[in-house]
């Protein structure tokens, strides 16, 4: 009687210890959390199969736009068009972005003016690619972690 009293016993304390742990949530949002990392702006850069680096000079040099991620908080955000203009030349178009995926830009996309290509900073310190409207709202992330550009001139 003693050892069932025991295994009972111990059985409540396995379950009370498996109940009062919560699984982590499916998705996880980074958003709502204070910036973990400085930005790392840099990436890989194909130019016409040529690979360079940018690194944060070459980002410095083209003016931040206006960005503000979707709590509000201010981003560092750069238009890809300018950085792709300033850093290669005024015929240059980023053609791909690559990180967690990879995102073909078409010409049209690239010259619809009623949208900007952008690359932003995360709390992380890292890079995502999306799509800026006229009004300055922000589209869905299409490429977060981003490592690199291909770009043609």
């Amino acid at each position: 009687m003693l050892r069932n009293a025991a295994m009972k016993h111990a059985l409540w304390v396995v379950l009370a210890i498996a109940c009062s742990k919560s699984g982590d949530p499916p998705h996880h949002e980074d958003r709502h959390e204070p910036a973990a990392a400085p930005v790392k702006a840099m990436v890989d850069v194909a130019i016409d199969g040529a690979t360079t680096s940018w690194t944060r000079e070459v980002f410095d040099r083209v003016p931040r736009r206006a960005g503000k991620a979707t709590d509000g908080e201010a981003r560092d955000t750069w238009s890809l068009r300018e950085l792709a203009h300033q850093a290669v030349g005024p015929s240059a178009r980023v053609v791909a972005v690559v990180g967690d995926a990879r995102k073909t830009i078409d010409q049209a996309a690239w010259d619809d003016a009623s949208r900007t290509p952008i690359l932003h900073s995360t709390k992380r310190g890292t890079l995502k690619f999306r799509w800026e409207d006229g009004a300055g709202n922000w589209g869905e992330t299409e490429v977060k972690d981003v490592t690199k550009l291909e770009i043609v001139r």
